[in-house]
């Protein structure tokens, strides 16, 4: 009998320590890992989540959001799950950051319910970024992704972290609701906003491609016809080649977002003359830095420059390394494009979760050199 109680006992002991220290599967998972991309299924959606919108993504699970969810934006020939991408390699000098973007929030507690992303690019659109550009199909896909997350969560507001593409795409959908859908505002939704390389400016390479150049459909101007299609050409402030998208000035300007949208918080980082998608161009490439910067306003809290190792080529840019898989600039051997966005987790989790302004939004992040604005 006493026997058959220790037997009992010891099984109840195992079972213990099972529950105590097992950690329940992560809603996103990478797979395996060949830089830029992570392999795992494009679908990772869990807990009922389901937005029926777009061609992947994550979120949802076992349990319920007690802070404000967060929305990744992945950016031009990417997917969802790469916000999960591992840190591969390290700025000399530099402490390399230990976790991905989406394992950061995951060890500051946030809960698979809180951390969401969505996949707006089909396999065809990712194989192709230059043919990518903004346009209504792709806004209807992040609105309802972001209605979708609310109504799941309960959360009247979300967190946006969106990179390269998605930076513009975010903001020009969230534009176009507020616009054209009355009674609907798309911005009250929107608590904080990280810019991550946004072509807000837009892109000083495209200037050597042509503001109609078919077979670079990313760099076309604003659409004549319907101004809520456009690519990234610099505006000519011409009626050729004009964009009131990447215009200095205008109601639809993406630099100037945050003045029309007081009650948002915005923040920015970017990579600087090290960033190969905004400064590998022969042209305006002593102002490629400030492309991804917002102008000045009272909310917007911080804009950093996190760039590091070799600067861009000045010489206007091959297409083919608008794709993730191209090493140039600071993704070489230090921080360009990419890495801005796959190295930052420590500084993105701190500027949604303080009231850091400037430098102090650095937080505890080691991987290499920050300063404020641009070089």
């Amino acid at each position: 009998m006493k026997t058959v109680v220790r037997i009992q006992l010891s099984l109840w002991i195992i079972l213990l320590c099972v529950f105590a220290f097992h950690k329940p599967g992560h809603a996103l998972s990478c797979g395996k890992f060949d830089y830029p991309k992570c392999d795992g299924p494009d679908l990772q959606y869990a807990g009922g989540f389901n937005p029926q919108v777009g061609f992947g993504g994550f979120g949802g699970g076992a349990c319920r959001a007690g802070r404000t969810p967060v929305i990744f934006i992945h950016g031009n020939g990417d997917s969802a799950i790469n916000w999960d991408s591992p840190i591969t390699g390290s700025v000399k000098k530099y402490i390399a950051p230990a976790r991905s973007v989406y394992q950061e929030f995951k060890s500051h507690g946030y809960n698979d319910c809180e951390l969401f992303g969505i996949t707006y690019l089909s396999a065809e659109e990712q194989a192709s970024p230059k043919t990518n550009y903004h346009k209504p199909e792709k806004y209807y896909v992040l609105i309802r992704f972001i209605e979708a997350v609310k109504a799941y969560t309960g959360k009247p507001q979300v967190d946006i972290v969106a990179h390269s593409l998605g930076v513009t795409m975010s903001l020009a959908a969230l534009t176009y609701q507020d616009n054209l859908h009355q009674g609907i505002n798309g911005w009250a939704s929107v608590r904080r906003y990280v810019n991550i390389g946004g072509g807000i400016r837009g892109l000083p390479s495209c200037l050597a491609a042509g503001y109609r150049n078919p077979f670079v459909a990313t760099c076309g101007s604003e659409n004549v016809f319907n101004k809520y299609i456009f690519g990234f050409y610099p505006d000519s402030r011409s009626s050729v080649g004009f964009n009131r998208w990447t215009a200095a000035e205008g109601p639809l300007s993406l630099r100037r977002a945050p003045g029309y949208h007081p009650n948002t918080y915005f923040y920015t980082l970017h990579a600087g003359y090290h960033d190969q998608i905004h400064c590998m161009t022969a042209q305006r490439h002593q102002s490629c830095d400030q492309g991804a910067l917002f102008d000045p306003s009272a909310n917007v809290r911080a804009q950093l420059n996190v760039g590091a190792g070799s600067k861009a080529r000045k010489s206007n840019i091959d297409f083919t390394e608008w794709r993730p898989t191209a090493l140039s600039g600071g993704d070489a051997d230090g921080v360009g494009h990419f890495k801005v966005r796959n190295n930052t987790g420590q500084i993105i989790y701190e500027m949604l979760n303080s009231d850091c302004t400037g430098m102090v939004c650095k937080g505890s992040y080691t991987g290499g050199p920050v300063k404020a604005g641009a070089e």
